[in-house]
């Protein structure tokens, strides 16, 4: 089993680690370096060591810091480990901005989402520079607690992070108005809200399985005249849909913007 460095320990890094430790990689195998007091408190809790060993003896160093810290956190890894193979998990920061530092490293972009942690993540690659055998590792890797697709272009990793890896918080923000009115309903008792979003978002994942057609599985609910019907004509006419889809597009130029955002923090 190789060993993995954990460069950053925030709930990105906290999310793969737990889907890696329910996969049943060994915690043994598993390191993290991070300053920030409340996520070693975490990481202890899972019993994951704090690295103060050799770097040489690390066979995969994963980058998961904030972008702003990402350049500076590149610099000091390959600067402590000759031809080191870096994971990054850093949205919106370009290969060649890293490799702009320095060239003699194995380098793979990859973007996990925060359902690892479940065993249902979704990780998107994007091979810079690995080889195969080490892409081969990592991809099963990931494999082990959800999804991986591969990337053929580097650009696409901005729309994966925009709409899959920002993905949860959108569900969770929709939610919240749902939320809001079921509690009116259940007179504040959030235990049975929380069953009862549970249940529907269980039925709706298993909808999707059994039949992918959106427009399908709507008009199995909605029927004429009806009450869901009532509630979908509401959102056409707010053009709830051009509001999404806005949203989704920010997210994804936020993506783009990060890279030159950051740039001017190190000498290149």
């Amino acid at each position: 089993m190789k060993n993995i460095l954990f460069y950053g320990g925030g709930n990105i890094a906290q999310s793969v680690i737990e889907g890696l430790l329910s996969s049943g990689f060994s915690k043994k195998n598993i390191y993290f370096h991070d300053r920030n007091l409340s996520n070693q408190k975490k990481l202890n809790k899972l019993k994951i060591k704090k690295f103060t060993g050799n770097i040489n003896e690390i066979n995969f160093v994963i980058l998961c810091v904030k972008p702003k810290d990402a350049l500076n956190a590149y610099e000091e890894i390959t600067s402590m480990k000759n031809n080191p193979k870096i994971v990054s998990f850093v949205a919106g920061i370009k290969s060649k901005r890293y490799l702009k530092i320095n060239k003699n490293v194995s380098f793979l972009r990859a973007m996990p989402n925060t359902s690892s942690r479940f065993d249902l993540g979704i990780t998107a690659l994007f091979n810079c520079s690995f080889q195969k055998t080490d892409m081969a590792y990592i991809k099963g890797l990931f494999k082990k607690f959800g999804r991986v697709i591969e990337l053929d272009h580097e650009s696409k990793m901005d729309q994966f992070t925009g709409l899959v890896g920002s993905g949860p918080a959108y569900f969770f923000y929709l939610l919240k108005t749902y939320e809001k009115e079921l509690l009116k309903m259940c007179n504040g008792n959030k235990d049975e809200v929380a069953a009862i979003m549970t249940n529907l978002l269980e039925g709706v994942s298993k909808s999707i399985q059994v039949n992918d057609n959106l427009d399908e599985l709507i008009k199995m609910v909605a029927s004429k005249k009806g009450t869901t019907e009532a509630g979908l004509k509401s959102f056409s006419t707010s053009n709830i849909n051009k509001i999404f889809k806005n949203g989704l597009k920010k997210a994804i130029e936020r993506s783009k913007e990060i890279s030159n955002e950051y740039l001017s923090l190190i000498h290149i």
